[in-house]
């Protein structure tokens, strides 16, 4: 009795790690952050897409970052992105974009 219910456990931990992904329907869109501000910009970017969260991405004061999200069925990206920080929603709304493969979405 006492096997079978540690073999039980043991199972249950062993599929718990597991985990099935659903390819996109359309596959993914790799694109790129660059930031022109001067400093390091962190941004909550939402994949409106797979409705995938993307939270505190941080993007270097040089240089470009690579991201991935879905793709619609014209096979670009829908996101919509804020930077993080400040007192009030105001100071950072959310502005919405289309990305294509292998385009630079330049943060101001």
């Amino acid at each position: 009795m006492k096997r079978r219910s540690i073999l039980i456990t043991l199972m249950t931990f062993l599929l718990m790690g597991c985990q099935t992904s659903i390819e996109p329907e359309y596959g993914l869109v790799t694109w790129y952050l660059s930031n022109s501000t001067g400093t390091r910009t962190t941004l909550n970017i939402y994949d409106k897409v797979c409705e995938r969260s993307h939270f505190r991405i941080r993007v270097p004061r040089t240089g470009e970052s690579p991201l991935q999200t879905c793709a619609n069925s014209e096979g670009n990206g829908e996101i919509r992105y804020q930077r993080t920080g400040g007192y009030s929603g105001s100071d950072n709304p959310w502005i919405h974009s289309t990305m294509r493969s292998n385009q630079t979405l330049m943060i101001r």
